[in-house]
């Protein structure tokens, strides 16, 4: 059985800005999502106001907050696996580096999980 091989510095500092490049990314498109459909909604209750009665008001904006809850749920939850899924591995036990378990590597170049080589 072959030994798996640690990270070079740059191969591991890459995969590290690669995961942040996913967190940043999700968290705009979640931030741009979550505050113009929340403004659409505003708008919306404001028209309905003014245009509908209070039943279909009602029914109206409860379907559109739990359409709105969703897809903002979905996003965070598309952002968070997607930051995980960039993530380093460690190549001796396998589990994915967080933030800390990261920063951690980083200074000592060992996994803080299993105490393997991470950084050559």
């Amino acid at each position: 059985m072959t030994t798996p091989t640690a990270f070079t510095r740059a191969a591991f500092e890459a995969q590290r800005a690669e995961a942040r490049k996913a967190e940043r990314q999700g968290s705009r498109l979640l931030a741009v999502v979550s505050v113009l459909l929340g403004v659409a909604q505003l708008l919306f209750l404001r028209w309905a106001d003014l245009h509908l009665e209070r039943s279909p008001k009602l029914i109206l904006a409860g379907v559109a907050f739990l359409a709105y809850a969703f897809l903002v749920s979905w996003l965070l939850g598309r952002m968070v696996c997607r930051r995980g899924a960039a993530r380093p591995r460690c190549p001796q036990c396998g589990i994915r580096l967080g933030d800390e378990s990261a920063r951690i590597a980083a200074a000592t170049g060992r996994c803080d999980a299993c105490g393997g080589q991470v950084i050559e």
